[in-house]
């Protein structure tokens, strides 16, 4: 009866058009199978939270077949519409080597735009390709930069890794105790990250910052 009940729901809204915002309660309340076709609808209307959400459950390929290519098509115009979400998500697909369009250098290229509009999980990536030296020369230094920018807008992971460079010695100079404010947040909330590091340099006996302070980023 329920499902009756929404199926008319779906075909009275054909009609009158939903907001994002009340699609992605239906979504919660019926799943991404019910809010499929209502997000289609927005999509054709340019919506770019839609494009992002319909990007999603192709990847996710539980509701529908996967469809990568219909993924790509949906990211590319959210992104072009500076949905730095979707451009994101499309450098990640990139880097997804089951996908057919892998490709590191489009990846670090299409995070560079996300980054560049302060966007901290594309900044945090970049930080990674810099520190591995994926598709770039590695730079730890300017990778710092950008880790502490995207730790500025309290991205977990940025943390974890500015975390790990300063328990490294990659691109500062050493220091465990500012490693461990870094680290301690993440780690406390379960980041595998954060745990990782937290453990393989036992920052549980530097909980004190003893470096330079004047005018650094000391912690979170």
């Amino acid at each position: 009866m329920k499902k009756i009940i929404f199926s008319l729901f779906v075909v009275f809204t054909t009609l009158f058009s939903l907001t994002f915002e009340e699609v992605k309660d239906i979504e919660k309340k019926y799943g991404d199978n019910d809010a499929l076709p209502l997000y289609k609808k927005l999509a054709e209307q340019n919506d770019v939270e839609a494009m992002f959400e319909l990007a999603r459950i192709y990847l996710e390929g539980k509701v529908v077949k996967r469809n990568y290519y219909s993924a790509k098509q949906l990211l590319e115009s959210a992104s072009e519409r500076n949905h730095d979400k979707s451009t994101y998500y499309l450098g990640k697909l990139y880097l997804l080597k089951k996908a057919p369009y892998y490709d590191p250098v489009k990846a670090y290229n299409t995070f560079v735009i996300a980054a560049n509009n302060d966007y901290a999980p594309a900044q945090n990536m970049i930080g990674q390709f810099l520190v591995n030296g994926i598709a770039v020369d590695k730079d730890y230094i300017l990778a710092v930069k950008l880790f502490e920018k995207a730790s500025k807008q309290g991205y977990i992971e940025a943390q974890c890794n500015l975390a790990f460079m300063y328990a490294s010695g990659k691109g500062v100079f050493p220091n465990f105790g500012r490693a461990h404010q870094f680290a301690k947040k993440g780690k406390e909330e379960g980041n595998k990250r954060c745990i990782k590091v937290w453990n393989d340099y036992n920052l549980e006996k530097y909980p004190e910052d003893k470096g330079w302070k004047f005018n650094f980023y000391t912690q979170p």
